[in-house]
């Protein structure tokens, strides 16, 4: 019960929209506790390869942790996009969607302004992650509608992931251990 009147407040506190604080914070909050994760994982294969592997090139011993170590990047690198959009209202919408004259701009587009100051921005507006039908604030973007947001979803997020599983497989030999174990149980031993 505890749990659901929690998840009740936190779903009430973001129907403000994008520009409530919590979502704020969280887009602040999520890169902190990927950057710390990944890291941590990154330097959980360095010990293990710098414990287990004594001998051979680089690419043996320290392969994994390169590995991991450009997975790290890759995967950090949507999160901390999304928080520099959001620090920075980098959605570019329409002047009138956003509730100003329609020529505040010499484009009719602009970033929300600072104060009185208007941020210009060119047609056909939104960023690198969604079109400007999200610059309202009234859209949850769960994942991209433009290719730009696509292809760092794809290539960055889940490349990342990808090569840190190659990583922490070849650092604990856990795919070597899989097959003893499978050639085990199918010789019935």
């Amino acid at each position: 019960m505890v749990v659901g009147a929690l998840m009740g407040v936190a779903a009430s506190s973001l129907n403000g929209g994008s520009n409530s604080g919590i979502v704020d914070f969280f887009h602040g909050l999520q890169p902190t506790i990927m950057v710390a994760l990944m890291l941590s994982v990154t330097q959980f294969v360095y010990w293990t390869c710098t414990q287990r592997r004594k001998r051979g090139t680089l690419w043996y011993r320290q392969g994994p942790t390169l590995l991991c170590a450009v997975a790290s990047v890759l995967v950090n690198v949507q999160p901390i996009a999304i928080l520099a959009i959001g620090s920075w209202k980098l959605c570019c919408a329409k002047c009138a969607d956003l509730g100003l004259p329609q020529t505040c701009t010499s484009s009719g587009y602009t970033y929300p302004p600072y104060g009185d100051e208007m941020r210009e921005c060119s047609a056909p507006g939104g960023n690198i992650f969604w079109d400007e039908s999200y610059c309202k604030g009234q859209n949850y973007a769960l994942f991209p509608t433009v290719w730009q947001g696509w292809m760092i979803q794809i290539v960055c997020t889940w490349g990342g992931y990808i090569l840190m599983f190659f990583g922490v497989f070849q650092a604990t030999q856990l795919h070597v251990k899989l097959a003893k174990r499978w050639r085990q149980i199918r010789t019935g031993r």
